[in-house]
């Protein structure tokens, strides 16, 4: 991420905002690892201003466009009463479009919420109960949009069966030498085959929905006097999808005690307080629209995430590290097994998972 703001960037970019550097505040905002993102303040506008990474996104257009029809069927569902939050609005340039196109780099600006802030984890019941409320909340509003009129934003990103091909081509080419350091790891992953055939049996009854796909805690935006949510953010992965991945995706990120990357393995433990407070809030945020199957998929979604998301740290380790951030040489593999050792734990007790699970 940019840590200093280009200011010939900028010099080009302001003007079809009506601002200037002359007047404009610009800085960097958050702490994101695929766009650039940016906090511009002038004297007659606030908002924030954003690069999209096309390297991840090969089709920005595509990005803009869902995240506009999304927030069109927010804003329908809250004038109804039905969606509590605030819908993240793109801004349009003077010339009166959503996307900025300069030096083929896209840009947009996305409405500013004052006083608010991001939660980086999650350490309470509370907080859980909150971040799953409000990506209920949600796919929940969303459940009535066609979902096929989404792009598919990321091909393949939670298709377990790609994952594992993934994984199976680059352990053939072995480019940089690596395999060696994690064989046993490998075996493992192609070993699971009860489960792998599971999911995909699953994948075949389960109803499509529009999903966020990046349902971390970080990705909410709270209200500074309320310290509740307020909106949902971040939608650049939103698109066709199964509950069980956003709810997986939350279970994964919130659940261990230890961060992804900890490799104090032995001391992992399942925080299942936090497991049963994700399960109650967001069962109950879709007010009965939750099939019994989708409620059933929970279970299976909460193993699903850490096991793809570990065959994907793998599969970027043996690959030397090119799609994943590293701060040393075997970050990804520690990545991996740390991953991958939460999918076990969580295997080991899912028995008790579906008895929280099915009993809300």
């Amino acid at each position: 991420m940019n840590k200093v703001v280009d200011k010939e960037q900028m010099n080009k970019i302001l003007p079809f905002y009506d601002c200037s550097l002359n007047d404009t505040s610009v800085a960097v905002l958050g702490n994101g690892l695929i766009n650039h993102t940016y906090i511009v303040h002038s004297p007659k506008k606030h908002f924030v201003l954003q690069h999209i990474n096309q390297y991840v996104f090969k089709q920005p257009e595509q990005v803009i466009n869902n995240a506009e029809l999304i927030n069109k069927h927010l804003q329908s569902k809250k004038e109804q009463g039905l969606y509590p939050l605030e819908p993240m609005w793109q801004i349009n340039s003077n010339l009166d479009s959503p996307v900025v196109i300069v030096d083929d780099n896209y840009w947009r600006a996305i409405q500013y919420i004052p006083n608010c802030y991001t939660v980086e984890a999650v350490e309470t019941d509370e907080q859980a109960a909150q971040a799953a409320t409000a990506f209920g909340q949600f796919t929940a509003a969303l459940s009535d949009f066609p979902a096929n009129e989404l792009s598919e934003i990321i091909p393949n990103f939670h298709n377990l069966t790609f994952r594992l091909q993934q994984l199976k081509n680059i352990v053939k080419k072995d480019p940089v030498g690596r395999l060696s350091q994690c064989q046993e790891l490998v075996d493992y992953c192609f070993s699971q085959n009860t489960f792998i055939e599971k999911v995909a049996e699953l994948v075949e009854q389960l109803p499509v929905q529009v999903t966020h796909n990046d349902t971390k805690i970080n990705n909410l935006l709270f209200n500074s006097d309320s310290q509740k949510p307020i909106a949902v953010i971040d939608l650049d992965t939103c698109m066709p999808g199964f509950i069980m991945h956003d709810f997986g995706d939350m279970v994964r990120t919130c659940c261990s005690n230890l961060p992804e990357d900890g490799a104090n393995l032995e001391s992992m433990q399942v925080r299942l307080n936090i497991f049963d407070a994700l399960a109650d809030a967001y069962v109950k945020s879709f007010a009965g629209k939750m099939t019994s199957l989708e409620q059933q998929s929970l279970i299976t979604g909460a193993q699903l995430l850490p096991f793809m998301i570990g065959i994907r740290f793998l599969t970027d380790f043996i690959d030397g590290d090119n799609y994943f951030h590293v701060n040393h040489a075997t970050h990804n593999l520690e990545r991996a097994k740390n991953q991958l050792h939460l999918f076990r734990l969580l295997n080991s007790i899912e028995n008790h998972l579906t008895e929280i699970v099915m009993a809300k």
